[in-house]
């Protein structure tokens, strides 16, 4: 088990990061980063002297991915913007009581919500949200249509907070809201890999072949979704 208090800390370029050591019968020593500390996972049987080693010669490694957690997070705590099919909007609180969203250019204005009110004004962002992302999906899932050898079921929002999309072996189609934030091109990656399901119910090589043919940048897009997904839970 983790111990309560730090193990050590190691310094970073932006302050100094605790590091938790948990003991855990295993042949390998394994790092982790997560919600601002490290976690140094070894055999009980691994001196210190030999951790210590491991965590300096690691050093950059953890230092690439904490910062990268940092910037994550500011990102994730800053309610004034959001994004929308790629692009950013800013969001403008205005007077009205009843909560609402509209957007008018560059600028989503949400009424009825107070100042400092966040929880509210996250849940209306999210609603406006999810209300453009049941309109658009089923028209993007119309542009690849053509192309599917299996038509598919119904197609619904999800609200997961691992999956982008699944597929059923119905043919049932869905797909998560939050990517309505992400430019169009990822958005059509997800169908296009959902829709390969409905010929292989699997990650085979002939799968990724049919995401292929359905969408031949699916690499591409599956980096930015590894890369940039997690900015996409900042709302909802």
């Amino acid at each position: 088990m983790t111990s309560a208090a730090a193990w050590t800390t190691l310094p970073l370029p932006e302050g100094a990061v605790e590091v938790h050591l948990v003991r855990r019968v295993r042949k390998s020593i394994g790092i982790r980063i997560a919600d601002g500390r490290v976690e140094l996972i070894a055999h009980p049987r691994i001196t210190q002297a030999r951790l210590r080693e491991v965590l300096l010669a690691r050093q950059d490694w953890i230092t690439r991915h904490v910062l990268q957690q940092r910037e994550q997070k500011q990102h994730l705590d800053d309610l004034t913007a959001l994004s929308y099919l790629g692009r950013s909007l800013s969001i403008q609180l205005v007077g009205g009581m009843r909560r609402s969203a509209r957007l008018d250019g560059e600028v989503l204005q949400v009424t009825g919500i107070a100042p400092g009110d966040t929880t509210g004004l996250q849940a209306v962002v999210a609603g406006w949200l999810k209300r453009q992302a049941q309109l658009l999906f089923p028209l993007r899932l119309a542009e690849l249509l053509p192309h599917c050898p299996r038509r598919p079921g119904k197609l619904a929002l999800s609200s997961a907070r691992t999956r982008w999309g699944s597929c059923t072996a119905a043919g049932d189609l869905r797909l998560n809201w939050r990517l309505v934030q992400a430019p169009l091109l990822i958005i059509d990656y997800v169908l296009a890999h959902e829709l390969a399901h409905l010929q292989h119910m699997n990650h085979s090589p002939a799968f990724w072949a049919e995401t292929a043919r359905l969408f031949p940048d699916w690499k591409n897009a599956r980096h930015w979704l590894k890369q940039q997904g997690s900015s996409l839970f900042r709302f909802g």
